[in-house]
């Protein structure tokens, strides 16, 4: 697509970043705001676990699938119009979660959250891309990617509060809530930052742009890496509550405290990546994050198999991973664009998205189907999603990159 005629002020350059992350941080908020409630679901809905868990796995499929077309679509119709709709959309599942009487119809209104809730990610990368330039865009997404990273701590935090004050619906009402508050801040300061392609959601334009960009190694050798280590970090979003709650006895309005240390490890990863952008490639800081991702990886198995279980363990290597995903977040989706030749960025931002929430719908899926309350099928879930995207990276190099 070609790139926009809009140029950012001084005057408004930090109010567009400013929107997006106010709607990023709303999505996000979907996943992390009620998970410490999770362990409390079971009985509250007459349900059992592994039900419950599709809450979250579940909502995350749905995220997946649904940007397969927001990209195609934010090409056609605009990126702030669907931003408009996504927050509409996402308003009224948030609305369908907070008054669901059964575990059905949480898990009707969370698939249809994960389909708006998955907007913003596709349309944030395009924003970005089609308004800076390469070593521009890895540094604000780096600042973009900090500032999105507040939300995952404060998140658990606060709605651990909420369920242990006020009960889980409540942190749906406030989803709604922020959600009016993100509509209006994109229909009052985002402007149109692309141009229209009224040929992207032709089908047979989509499927040729998804397979193209499949076949494309230096679209792959990105996507791989982004898609699993983004997975891996969801298999402790889904199966964390259970093993910090339920296995070592930490207090559910205390979770997000030691979540929010992983949280903190990918701000500092994002930091660095702004620090470091000007001076290093960024093909450099995706093999600097793949490098923290196996050295997580290795500090979580280690210990199981000296059949040593420790809660240290775990956030040790969850914060070597965080920092990693936090590096690969900020510097993966420009080298990622750059790879697509001449395909369209909204169908390469659509499939990465897609396939990173599939990723992360996978991990939970397995980590539900094989939970014994043990740290096992976490460390194991983990290690292996990293494990692909370390060998895809360097598996899909090129000669002249060896």
């Amino acid at each position: 697509m070609p790139r926009s005629s809009y140029e950012p002020s001084k005057h408004t350059a930090w109010v567009v970043p400013a929107v997006l992350v106010a709607c990023t941080s709303v999505s996000i908020l979907s996943t992390d705001l009620y998970t410490p409630s999770l362990p409390h679901l079971p009985r509250l809905l007459a349900s059992d676990i592994e039900i419950v868990q599709l809450t979250v796995s579940l909502n995350l499929a749905a995220y997946a699938i649904a940007q397969l077309f927001h990209g195609p679509l934010a090409d056609r119709f605009g990126r702030r119009r669907l931003l408009l709709i996504g927050m509409t959309g996402f308003l009224v599942a948030s609305l369908i979660c907070a008054t669901a009487l059964t575990i059905g119809g949480l898990l009707v209104g969370r698939v249809v959250q994960g389909l708006f809730a998955s907007v913003p990610s596709v349309v944030v990368i395009l924003i970005i891309r089609d308004l800076f330039d390469r070593n521009n865009a890895v540094r604000i997404m780096g600042y973009y990617g900090m500032a999105v990273g507040v939300t995952p701590a404060i998140g658990p935090v606060v709605g651990g509060y909420i369920h242990v004050l006020a009960g889980w619906r409540v942190n749906f009402v406030l989803l709604a809530v922020l959600a009016a508050v993100a509509f209006l801040l994109v229909y009052r300061f985002l402007p149109e930052t692309g141009k229209r392609d009224h040929g992207a959601i032709h089908p047979g334009k989509i499927a040729h742009s998804y397979l193209t960009l499949l076949r494309r190694p230096a679209y792959l050798r990105y996507l791989l890496p982004l898609a699993m280590m983004f997975g891996s970090f969801f298999a402790f979003v889904t199966d964390g509550p259970f093993l910090l709650i339920d296995r070592f006895g930490i207090a559910t309005q205390d979770y997000g405290l030691y979540y929010g240390v992983l949280v903190i490890a990918f701000i500092l990863g994002g930091l660095t990546v702004t620090r470091m952008a000007a001076r290093i490639a960024a093909d450099r800081l995706v093999q600097m994050a793949l490098f923290f991702a196996f050295l997580g990886s290795v500090v979580l198995v280690a210990p199981l198999l000296a059949y040593k279980e420790s809660l240290a363990a775990i956030l040790s290597g969850m914060t070597f991973l965080s920092f990693g995903i936090g590096l690969i977040l900020a510097s993966g989706p420009t080298c990622l664009l750059d790879g697509t030749g001449n395909g369209s960025n909204g169908a390469a931002a659509g499939l990465v998205g897609s396939l990173q929430l599939a990723a992360a719908s996978l991990a939970g899926l397995l980590v539900g189907s094989f939970h014994d309350g043990s740290a096992w099928p976490l460390t194991l879930t983990i290690a292996g999603f990293t494990g692909i995207g370390i060998v895809g990276y360097f598996g899909l190099r090129s000669p002249r990159q060896v």
